[in-house]
């Protein structure tokens, strides 16, 4: 076995591994951190291994520690096939052959099966749970956090890292993170200043692609269809395709422009006014088509527009509104483009 795989049958076979797996509390969870930080070349298997202890349920009477070791000890150790003759009387036989032949990791995993089989059988034959006690595997409690259009956030997530949200946006978090990682889901568009921890990487999931980080700020901005933005303001991110395991890193002022139909991934800069303006109330276009304009006018004043008639000209709006309201905003477009408009509570209509 590899140094991974002594470090994952170590954790699966450590009693006190298991109980901080299946019920952490605050001494487990400083002893474990201590041991990740002296052992950090452990992370992989440790996530392994939790993975695996996560997916089986305790039995409700556990074999003596000790028996268990020596057995394991003992089997284990038998690598080699004993030198010795065989004959008539003799013990050994073809299924001693087949038991030594089995390389350790299948015999590792027979004698797995085999303790977990007959202690869940003998329980099931010598005792009955009180009927309101369940082996229930503690799963993390989510926080989801949404904005409507026309509404924005500022939020603090469990570690003090901070997410603004801009409109039409949902964040998925843990109310605690774990050990390992500190992972969200992001559908829109945000922006995150995260605290640094070299032991906690920061994963933001949105679709196929996962950008991580340590100490970073940076944007994300997921609101067109087939079109993914990830901009850097400082720090450093590492950007990961789930499927293709394609890993682009930026570096401050760089943009990952991603598009989901080809899964091309092209870096380029980016202005860090235009692209996070919205932080500060600024709406602002950019060679805008009239279409573009009707979306982000939407989601950004929380209105639904209705046109009649249609322009006479493709649009290629450009402007800057700082925390102006809809009514001098399409005033002076306009005053551009030739329309008339009317705005009724939250239903606005365009005239050509």
């Amino acid at each position: 076995m590899n140094r991974q795989d002594d470090i994952f049958f170590f954790l699966i076979t450590n009693p006190e591994f298991i109980r901080w797996v299946k019920h952490p509390n605050p001494e487990l969870d400083t002893y474990w951190k201590n041991w990740m930080l002296a052992h950090p070349e452990s992370l992989e298997a440790v996530k392994r291994a939790r993975e695996m202890v996560s997916g089986l349920r305790r039995p409700s009477s556990i074999p003596d520690a000790g028996a268990k070791s020596r057995v394991l000890q003992t089997i284990l150790a038998s690598d080699r096939i004993p030198n010795q003759q065989f004959s008539k009387k003799s013990i050994s036989s073809t299924k001693n052959l087949f038991w030594f032949a089995l390389d350790q990791w299948t015999k590792v995993a027979a004698i797995l099966f085999l303790t977990l089989s007959s202690t869940v059988l003998l329980n099931k034959m010598t005792y009955t749970p009180p009927a309101q006690e369940e082996n229930v595997i503690s799963v993390p409690e989510y926080v989801t956090k949404i904005t409507r259009f026309g509404e924005k956030l500022t939020i603090k997530l469990p570690d003090g890292s901070s997410v603004w949200l801009n409109s039409g946006t949902e964040l998925r978090f843990p109310e605690k993170f774990d050990s390992l990682e500190r992972r969200v889901t992001l559908h829109g568009e945000g922006f995150f200043d995260v605290i640094p921890d070299s032991h906690r990487p920061f994963r933001v999931e949105t679709g196929k692609i996962v950008t991580e980080a340590l100490g970073t700020s940076f944007s994300i901005n997921d609101i067109v269809e087939d079109r993914l933005e990830i901009s850097l303001v400082s720090g450093k991110v590492k950007i990961n395709h789930n499927r293709t395991g394609e890993i682009v890193l930026l570096n401050p002022g760089e943009q990952l422009s991603y598009r989901d139909s080809n899964q091309s991934m092209e870096v380029g800069t980016f202005s860090a006014e235009k692209i996070l303006g919205w932080k500060d109330g600024i709406l602002e276009f950019s060679k805008a088509g009239f279409e573009e304009v009707v979306k982000k006018l939407e989601r950004w004043y929380g209105v639904q527009i209705t046109v009649s008639g249609h322009p006479e000209n493709s649009w290629q709006l450009s402007g800057r509104y700082a925390n102006q309201d809809l009514d001098l905003v399409l005033n002076r477009m306009a005053f551009i483009e030739t329309f008339d408009y009317s705005i009724k509570g939250k239903n606005v209509q365009l005239k050509f």
